[in-house]
């Protein structure tokens, strides 16, 4: 189960390698397409499973993805299923994000250097952490207090 999925025009592949690594390298587990999916496997099944296994949606929302029916279709699918969906624009200002993407904060790396996007990603990896560690502890909670009522039955 990743802890997100990046949604992207196969365009904007380096910038995808480039955000995909940086969120590996935070230590994440990220699915994005084009390293995810093995030979002779269901593209179609494979992203649409794995957006319901994630949790966050990172959209690298170029001019070209918001015209890419698929890249739509995969926003759209993380919306329906209420997932934290971060758009992140460079070529374009955030208020022409298209449709309901457009209620969504999203984080302008227009004229950005290296180091603030790399920042960015790493503000957005600890935000998935720590969204993480709350579900880890709530989770341990339910067990806790399950294992709690089955010792006092």
């Amino acid at each position: 189960m990743p802890d997100c999925f990046i949604s992207y025009s196969s365009n904007d592949q380096r910038l995808a390698d480039f955000v995909y690594n940086e969120l590996v390298q935070q230590g994440l587990s990220v699915f994005m397409a084009s390293v995810s999916i093995k030979a002779g496997e269901n593209w179609t099944d494979s992203i649409i499973a794995n957006i319901k296994s994630s949790s966050w949606v990172i959209l690298l929302a170029s001019r070209e993805a918001c015209q890419s029916a698929y890249v739509l279709q995969e926003s759209g699918m993380a919306l329906i299923t209420e997932k934290v969906l971060i758009p992140i624009v460079w070529d374009m200002s955030p208020c022409e994000l298209p449709g309901w993407i457009n209620r969504r904060h999203a984080i302008d790396l227009k004229n950005a250097t290296i180091e603030q996007i790399q920042m960015q990603i790493s503000q957005i990896a600890q935000m998935i952490k720590q969204d993480n560690l709350k579900a880890n502890l709530i989770a341990g909670a339910v067990i806790l207090g399950l294992f709690f009522l089955a010792t006092r039955s």
